[in-house]
């Protein structure tokens, strides 16, 4: 069975790293340009959105070591789905 918190943990770890990549990608796509000053803002927001993922994967690490559930619940869940 799915551990219903793992799961939600999961996906803002998903959700948040994605909004990371996105930021880096938005800041890559100016630093050829020469705008510095958007460039430190983006800068900024890739320095809070990794933050925000890093927060997200110390809460399922956190959550799997106090609740004992690990990836081995979606692989059974997967597998029982086929």
């Amino acid at each position: 069975m799915i551990c219903a918190v793992r799961l939600r943990l999961v996906l803002e770890h998903r959700d948040s790293t994605r909004l990371y990549s996105e930021e880096v990608r938005r800041m890559t796509e100016l630093l050829g340009v020469g705008l510095e000053s958007e460039v430190a803002v983006l800068r900024r927001a890739c320095r809070t959105a990794w933050e925000v993922a890093e927060k997200a994967r110390l809460a399922v690490s956190r959550h799997e070591a106090d609740h004992f559930c690990d990836r081995d619940g979606f692989v059974n869940a997967a597998t029982a789905a086929k």
